[in-house]
């Protein structure tokens, strides 16, 4: 899973990341952002599942540590997210229904 973390979200940015499939994450302590170094490997431990169950605050493993991040999305983008995007959410949609 993709997933892009910032300070703060443009509304229609955040829609269209979920559109595509990537968390639009924000940092919980904005001060986290400035002790990420740039390519950082991330780590999401368990993001399906916390996805799957509604879980507002995710926790990002980077370089060793552990920091917060806040996935603030509806419940049809969390649909969205788990499907890999719209398009594959509208498609399964349609299998089923077929």
């Amino acid at each position: 899973m993709r997933a892009k973390i910032v300070k703060s979200f443009a509304r229609i940015h955040k829609q269209n990341l979920c559109n595509f499939g990537i968390l639009p994450l924000t940092f919980k302590d904005p001060l986290d952002y400035d002790r990420m170094a740039k390519g950082a490997k991330a780590v999401f431990p368990g993001v399906r599942g916390r996805i799957e169950r509604g879980d507002r605050e995710l926790p990002v493993e980077v370089d060793g540590r552990t920091i917060m991040t806040i996935l603030d999305v509806s419940e049809r983008q969390r649909r969205h997210l788990l499907a890999g995007g719209a398009l594959n959410f509208v498609r399964e949609e349609i299998l089923v229904k077929a």
